[in-house]
């Protein structure tokens, strides 16, 4: 069962770490990576944790880190992917009756030559270190991400500035 639908507001980057620093709150930075404007790298665990759902990559901000160094460290670390160039989407207050978190997301470029599907054993991380990942495409307008977790909370900003053309970007 999921978590209580959480509240969520907008802040900008600066806002949003300067509200985790002051109230000691955990900062977290999720992945929207395409590889074509239609679609949307998303992940299942294998069969052992069938309750986990379909998700994007996603992990905390380590002490020192930026919340852009984050993102590019925990996509390698969680599908094998080096990528460069995150944009920032923006950062949401994360409010649940659990302690409130920090949520940046960004927008990612797999290169064109990336493979459909493919497994990869994350590397490091606190709880998903040793994990197998199950990454495939999914079509970005129903990527079929776990409800109630807030993964596609930013996707409407991510879809617009497609809109915009990358001129624009």
């Amino acid at each position: 069962m999921p978590p209580v639908t959480p509240q969520t507001q907008l802040l900008s980057q600066a806002e949003a770490r300067a509200l985790a620093q002051q109230e000691g709150w955990h900062e977290k930075v999720l992945a929207y990576i395409t590889r074509r404007p239609d679609e949307l790298l998303v992940f299942e665990h294998t069969a052992e944790y069938p309750e986990a759902g379909i998700q994007v990559p996603a992990g905390g901000v380590d002490a020192g880190e930026t919340p852009e160094q984050a993102v590019l460290r925990e996509v390698y670390e969680e599908t094998g992917l080096r990528l460069s160039h995150a944009l920032d989407l923006g950062s949401q207050l994360w409010t649940t009756p659990a302690p409130s978190r920090i949520r940046h997301f960004y927008w990612l470029t797999a290169p064109q030559d990336t493979p459909d599907t493919w497994s990869h054993v994350v590397s490091d991380g606190q709880d998903d270190k040793g994990m197998t990942f199950l990454f495939r495409f999914a079509p970005l307008s129903d990527p079929q991400l776990i409800p109630g977790y807030g993964f596609e909370s930013a996707l409407p900003a991510l879809q617009k500035l497609q809109q915009r053309g990358p001129s624009k970007l």
